[in-house]
Parts: C-alpha cells; sequence; structure tokens
C-alpha cells in the first residue's frame, strides 16, 4: 500500500524541487557564459541541462494575452437603425477596449435582451470616428448606407406633425364619417404631401382615407385612380358617396384602350389599361395619382410597373393602397417605395441591404431577408402608415380559425399519378423540376379532394348559415356549385370570369337576400374590393400559396360592418399538395412579421378537427413522410362548434424537401393562369 505523506512532507519535496531547478539554471547560465557549446554539442552532450523555457510560454491568464492586440485584425461590427432615431453597432467579438469607447457615448444604452448597444443617430459620425483612431484595436464597421442615413437624418431635422393638419379644406361629409384612426391617416398623408403608402389592415377604410388626401390636395387635379379592374366601380361609388361636392360628370372611367381623356377631373382605369394605353396617359398631366392594391406593382420587372412609373413621375403626389404591400419577401417593397420616393436607393444596394443577396449562376438573387429591424424603421420613418383591426377596432371580435383535416378514406391519394408526384419531391430536384412537379402535384389534389370537399360542404348548407366558400381550381368550384343546386342552395359565383358590373350585382344580391346562403369565390379572383359581411363564416376549400392572399380573403367577411364574430375554416388534405402549402405559408408570415407588415393571420395555434373518428395532431398531419406517420390523440371540438378554445400549436414538418421547397416562391407560379386553371 502507498504510503500517504503528511502536509509537511509535502512542503518540504516542493521546497528541494526547486531548489534542484534553481541549481540546474544556475549551471546552464554558468555554462554558456564560460565555455559557449554550439547546438550540437547541447545535443551531444547529455548531461548538459536545457535553458528555463518556462518565461516563454503562453499564459492566457496574463491580462496581456487575455486581450491581446493582434486579435483585433478580426474584429468586425455592423451598424443598421432601429428606430426613427437611433442605430445599433455590433461586434463579432467582445473586446472591453471597444465597450469601453461605448461607454463614452453620452446617449448610450445597453439592450441586455439582445446584449447590443445602441446610440443617438447625431452620435454616428463621431463614434466611429473614435473606433477608427484608436491604437489599442482595429475594428472593421459595415456602415448604414449613405441614402438611408441621409433619409434619417433628414427625419431628424423635420417637424412632422401628423395630428395638427387643418382639414377644413376637405368635403364635410367625408370628414364626418371619417372614425378616428381614419382621421389620423389623412393627416398622415397630408403630413407627407400626398406621397406615402397607407397598408392598413383590410376592412380599415382604405378607400375613404385616400379620397380624403386626394381632396386635400384637389388643386394638384386632375385626379388618376388606378386600381383592380373588379373595384374600378368601388371607387366611383365612393366619390358620389363621400364628396358630394364632385360634379358627377367629373368622375370618367377610362373603358378600353380606344378611349379618349378629355378634361375629365378624375379618371377611373385599371392596371391592364393602364399598360395598354400608358402613352395616352402620359400625354394627359396627372398632379394626383392614386394605386390601388398597389401589391400589383411589386416587381419592377413587370409593364405595370414600367407604364405606373411613367406616370407617378409627372405627379406631385403619389399615394398607394395595399392591406398586404409585400405577399411574401422584402424585394416586392422597392417597387413601391421607389415611386413614392424616387431615387431612393438603387435596385441593388437595396437588394443586399435587406434583402439578403447572393450571387448565383443567373446574378443576383434577393429572395431573402436582413436588417429587417431597420427596414421596419426606415418604412416607418418615410413613407409607410399601418395598423391592425385588432389596434384600432376594439368593438369588433376577433377572428376564429380552425383546421378540418378531411377525412383520408374520401381522398384519392392513392392514385398512381399523386404517389409518383409525392415522391419526386421528396428527391433532390433541380428549381425548375420542383416548380413543374409542385404545379402538377397542386392541380392533381384539386381532383383528389373532391369527394372530401363535397362531403363538407354538403353538411355545412344543411345548417342553411350563410358563408363564404373560397377555392382556386374551377373544377373544386364547378363541384360546389353543382352541390349548391343539387340541394337548392341559393348562391354567387364570383371568379375571374366575372365582369366588374356582375360583381357589384351578385355582392348587393348576397348583401341583401336572406335565402342567397352560399358566395362560392375564387381566392385569386374575390380575395379583395367587395364586402360580403352578411356572412360570418369563410371555408378555405383548398389553400393557396400567400398568406397575404389569404387573409385578404378572410377580411371580405371581417371588416368594419360586421356585427359577429367571424369563424375561419381551413380544410386540408394529407397526402396532397397540402403537405407543403402549410409550412410555407407559416415561413413567409415570418418574414412579414419581421418587416413590420404584420398580417392578421395566425396558424401556430388552431384548433385541429379530423371528418373521420381517428383523430391525428397538425404535427403528424404535417409530416411529409406518409409511411411513417402516427396518429395521435388531441381533445377537441366537433367541426360546427365555433365556441372551441385554441387546440394545441401546430408543429412544422423538419425533413429535408420540405425545407428546400420553402425556398420556392409564387413568382414560380407567375406563367399559370391561376384564374382559370384546370
Amino acid at each position: 500500500m502507498d504510503k500517504i505523506c503528511t502536509p509537511e512532507e509535502i512542503e518540504k519535496k516542493r521546497k528541494l524541487a526547486l531548489q534542484k531547478r534553481q541549481q540546474a539554471q544556475l549551471r546552464v547560465r554558468s555554462t554558456l557564459t564560460c565555455s559557449p557549446v554550439n547546438n550540437q554539442q547541447l545535443k551531444a552532450n547529455k548531461n548538459v541541462a536545457r535553458p528555463n523555457k518556462s518565461n516563454n510560454r503562453f499564459n492566457p491568464i496574463e491580462p496581456k494575452n487575455f486581450c491581446n492586440s493582434t486579435q483585433f485584425h478580426s474584429v468586425t461590427g455592423n451598424c443598421y437603425m432601429v428606430s426613427s432615431d437611433r442605430f445599433t453597432l455590433e461586434t463579432s467579438l467582445f473586446v472591453p477596449a471597444i465597450i469601453d469607447t461605448f461607454k463614452t457615448i453620452s446617449s448610450r444604452i445597453y439592450d441586455p435582451k439582445s446584449r447590443t448597444w445602441n446610440f443617438h443617430l447625431n452620435d454616428y459620425d463621431s463614434l466611429l470616428q473614435t473606433l477608427s483612431k484608436s491604437n489599442q484595436y482595429t475594428i472593421h464597421v459595415s456602415r448604414i448606407p449613405e441614402a438611408v442615413l441621409r433619409i434619417f437624418k433628414k427625419n431628424l431635422k423635420s417637424d412632422n406633425q401628423i395630428l395638427d393638419q387643418d382639414l377644413s379644406r376637405i368635403d364635410t361629409t367625408l370628414t364626418d364619417a371619417l372614425m378616428p384612426f381614419q382621421q389620423e391617416g389623412v393627416c398622415y398623408g397630408i403630413s407627407k404631401h400626398g406621397r406615402c403608402l397607407i397598408a392598413d389592415d383590410m376592412g380599415l377604410g382604405k378607400t375613404i382615407q385616400a379620397l380624403g388626401i386626394a381632396h386635400y390636395f384637389k388643386d394638384s387635379w386632375p385626379l388618376l385612380i388606378v386600381a383592380p379592374s373588379s373595384v374600378k366601380y368601388h371607387w366611383s361609388a365612393a366619390i358620389y358617396q363621400y364628396l358630394p361636392s364632385v360634379p358627377t360628370h367629373y368622375v370618367h372611367h377610362f373603358a378600353n384602350a380606344k378611349d379618349c381623356i378629355e378634361d375629365e377631373k378624375i379618371t377611373i382605369t385599371s392596371y391592364d389599361l393602364l399598360v395598354r394605353a400608358v402613352a395616352t396617359f402620359e400625354r394627359h398631366i396627372y398632379g394626383f395619382v392614386i394605386l390601388d392594391e398597389s401589391h400589383c406593382v411589386k416587381s419592377t420587372k413587370t409593364n405595370r410597373f414600367q407604364a405606373a412609373q411613367r406616370i407617378c413621375a409627372q405627379a406631385r403626389h403619389t399615394l398607394l393602397l395595399s392591406g398586404t404591400p409585400a405577399l411574401s419577401k422584402p424585394i416586392e417593397l422597392y417597387s413601391q417605395i421607389n415611386l413614392i420616393i424616387p431615387r431612393f436607393m438603387s435596385y441593388e444596394d437595396y437588394g443586399m441591404r435587406y434583402c439578403a443577396g447572393k450571387m448565383s449562376q443567373f446574378g443576383w438573387e434577393f429572395s431573402g431577408s436582413s436588417n429587417m429591424q431597420e427596414l421596419q424603421a426606415l418604412l416607418k420613418t418615410t413613407c409607410v402608415i399601418r395598423r391592425l383591426k385588432a389596434d384600432v377596432l376594439h368593438e369588433l371580435t376577433s377572428k376564429k380559425r380552425e383546421v378540418i383535416i378531411l377525412d383520408p378514406a374520401l381522398i384519392k391519394s392513392g392514385t398512381k399519378q399523386m404517389g409518383e408526384m409525392a415522391k419526386l419531391l421528396q428527391r433532390n430536384i433541380s428549381g425548375t423540376e420542383r416548380h413543374n412537379a409542385i404545379v402538377q402535384y397542386y392541380n392533381e389534389s384539386s381532383y383528389a379532394r373532391l369527394k372530401a370537399v363535397r362531403n363538407y360542404v354538403s353538411d355545412l348548407f344543411k345548417s342553411k348559415k350563410k358563408c363564404l366558400l373560397y377555392a382556386h381550381h374551377q373544377v373544386v368550384m364547378d363541384a360546389i356549385c353543382d352541390l349548391a343546386d343539387s340541394m337548392n342552395i341559393g348562391y354567387i359565383r364570383i371568379d375571374g370570369k366575372t365582369s366588374s358590373e356582375q360583381r357589384k350585382l351578385q355582392v348587393d344580391r348576397f348583401q341583401e337576400e336572406d335565402h342567397c346562403l352560399a358566395a362560392i369565390l375564387s381566392i385569386t379572383a374575390a380575395n379583395s374590393g367587395i364586402t360580403l359581411t352578411a356572412a360570418h363564416l369563410v371555408v378555405f376549400t383548398e389553400l393557396f400559396w400567400n398568406p397575404g392572399i389569404l387573409c385578404q380573403a378572410e377580411d371580405r367577411a371581417h371588416r368594419i360592418g360586421q356585427s359577429n364574430s367571424v369563424t375561419i375554416y381551413y380544410l386540408v388534405a394529407k397526402d396532397t399538395a397540402d403537405d407543403y402549402m402549410w409550412p410555407l405559408i407559416a415561413k413567409k408570415l415570418n418574414v412579414l412579421n419581421d418587416v413590420g407588415l404584420k398580417q392578421d393571420l395566425s396558424i401556430s395555434n388552431v384548433c385541429v378537427t379530423v371528418q373521420s373518428k381517428s383523430k391525428r395532431d397538425l404535427t403528424s398531419y404535417l409530416n411529409t413522410s406518409s409511411s411513417s406517420s402516427q396518429s395521435h390523440d388531441m381533445e377537441c371540438s366537433p367541426a360546427d362548434s365555433e365556441e372551441q378554445d385554441a387546440a394545441p400549436e401546430a408543429a412544422s414538418s423538419t425533413s429535408s424537401d420540405v425545407k428546400a421547397l420553402l425556398e420556392a416562391d409564387e413568382e414560380y407560379f407567375g406563367s399559370c393562369d391561376w384564374d382559370d386553371i384546370m
């Protein structure tokens, strides 16, 4: 058994070891001083002790090594705005000397949540100069673009008095009809000299706000209103209602490309006619231009944007309206901001700064998102005002959403074509192949779900409740119409083939006639410009790519004038294209929220109900591997219960093929005729 040494013996041995080491060091120094020995002799003489190298060893505890200045060459910093007057500087490494520099700035604020320092914009130049002159460290800072910096600095100098605006110049009929938040919107537009984007939630009365701003600047007329063809007559009706001081003959509907423009004070046209007759509009200079549903010009590459740009370039005031200015990506905002503030920033600079620009074999790609907090501050500072119904209409009840998983027994997902497409999407294929596969899969899924959709809608018709039934494919709309005919249910139908005049007649019929119970609507053709508050039940028999489009469609019923709670049902089918579309919608919602364009659409906490007796939660539904999916019990009320609280949070699939599909965008499908696809 080993002997255990006492503390006294240990201390004695330690001192002896130190004494021997000191003696060895003295012998080496004496040898090197009296008779120098070359390296070969040192190696040959094993009895000569090696020089002591302990002093040359790296000691990480010493302060000089803890923050070694040689490491500072790799420190980088990134500056970005976090509000209208403050910016943040993030560093790649924690360097005490840099933090000490931060503390010399009087406007400094430390955010413990993000662990970042932010400063007042007036200290921007002085802080960067101080950092660059330091001899203790080297830091390379990614600066705020000069164009962006000029906008924020100009805003600091300006005196933006939004609420203190004289509205006496506006028709009293309109001002008397304004709600408080709408009056604030009119004042905001006036403070921006009629150059802004009103991005209020759907159903908050953007039309009346736009007419108020336009009438304030009536000295700049003639006025041009460009809107989707489906809502042209909605604008003329609003003018007659809210601006009775404007004579009827002042208003002119531009009917076709060969139509002429004379001395009318107000011209209303569609985006398609604007493109076809842009030369005619360009010859007739408009001082005030309103672009309704401005997301129609979200791409700078389209003829719509180029025509709008030519007209807006001559206007003193440009007013844009859209409840969903960006349907999925920040790059969609650039064209709209550029119409309001021409040449505020180049397309490439914007894409690099806010869209995570990256180089591909086809050039720069701007499909991502970056510096979202700064972009949100930039939009609020320059030209965008946005309010949600939940913030300004406290008397309007919130929406209730529920996901209905259609009976798997009624889904024809086991066909050869469906199986092949599902397998193809799980492979590592090119973007073009994936595009073709998902479009075909989406098309085939409409046929596969027909029986299950008819089964659900037939039960709905038996309840005799007014409802909005949204679909995308003509075959689904036809099946629902046939079912309504067979059950003697009064209904209206609005799709891409419905003219503007017929749309208004159909809407009036649904709103006024009690026996007209169903509105069978195209998701893309009837998601905006109409009010259907007679119903408080909305059913999506199919999904769609963009959450903004879905939210717009929901708000045909959930808007000013609705006195009842609105319930929305989403019918989804396992082993169809829905497996891929649901997580895609969730991702795009996150992007819109980051940029400050939050949608009143939440799919993370919804009640999930299945038609069949075997109940599965949304996690198993989203699992794209149908062979390995398992059922889980969950508690939820039947589909016809409208008082059920939110069920467990929906989870998304994490398989690699779904992750790849999330990078897809609706522009992949721009070549498809969505209103007539079969």
